[in-house]
């Protein structure tokens, strides 16, 4: 969990938790609570995760030396989960590794767990990318696969350190006697707990955006209209439209690296 998703989920204890305002959503269609859906964890991604990682495959080992994608603390955490991709590609292993490690790093910048959500929609258009320009056809169903585990398990972490930051505000707030205080974090705590958290509805509405469509101008007008359609706050629109043009940035810096001949 790196510091900018740490600073995301202590942003929770500052955001309202027991109201259930209906956001336009950045699909077009409105949403509620209703429309919330819980991510967790399956049971195979728990077993995975608690085995060691693979032995780097020999692809993997000459794109290790001098590759940010092993060394960046962003991504050296993950780096050893996409030796399919390493396998299974149709460009060396250096460019493999390039591109994985700039479809998995976000802007350095200050956000909350809005900003967050956009991260994450655009690492999952830029994975699927990777996927369809970089590895072999006869993989690509399971790379696809890989990709929407990864994204789920990456919700799931950012939904576990809100909870714990949470829960470290409540007892803060208990031992302060502030019972109303302790109240508000209790209720998001319950609320992430049934997949119906702001954070969560938001985050699930960007996603719905990048996981089936390859057309980045509709990625970036549809949040920019959820933008302004969900904020009043001039401080905020500022920060969130800033962050969506940031973005659009390194997604056309990430296209423009990658090989277009295989």
């Amino acid at each position: 969990m790196s510091i900018k998703e740490v600073r995301s989920a202590a942003s929770i204890t500052a955001m309202p938790a027991t109201r259930h305002d209906t956001a336009q959503p950045a699909t077009g269609k409105e949403t509620g609570q209703a429309d919330s859906v819980e991510v967790s964890l399956s049971p195979q991604a728990v077993v995975h995760a608690k085995e060691p990682p693979s032995p780097l495959t020999e692809s993997g080992q000459e794109a290790r030396a001098g590759s940010g994608f092993y060394t960046d603390p962003a991504t050296a955490s993950d780096a050893l989960r996409f030796q399919g991709f390493f396998q299974n590609a149709t460009v060396n292993a250096d460019d493999m590794a390039d591109a994985l490690h700039k479809a998995l790093i976000s802007p350095v910048d200050n956000g909350d767990y809005t900003t967050n959500a956009m991260d994450l929609a655009l690492t999952q258009g830029k994975l699927n990318r990777v996927v369809a320009q970089y590895v072999a056809v006869d993989y690509q169903a399971q790379a696809s696969a890989f990709v929407s585990q990864f994204i789920n398990d990456k919700a799931t972490q950012a939904d576990q350190m809100s909870k714990v930051v949470l829960a470290q505000a409540t007892r803060l707030a208990q031992s302060l006697g502030d019972s109303e205080q302790a109240r508000h974090h209790q209720d998001a705590v319950a609320q992430l707990a049934e997949g119906t958290h702001s954070s969560q509805r938001i985050r699930n509405e960007m996603l719905s955006l990048t996981a089936h469509s390859s057309d980045s101008e509709t990625w970036f007008s549809s949040i920019s209209s959820w933008v302004n359609e969900n904020r009043s706050l001039p401080y905020i629109i500022e920060i969130e439209k800033s962050h969506v043009g940031a973005l659009q940035a390194q997604w056309q810096a990430f296209v423009g690296s990658l090989k277009t001949d295989g």
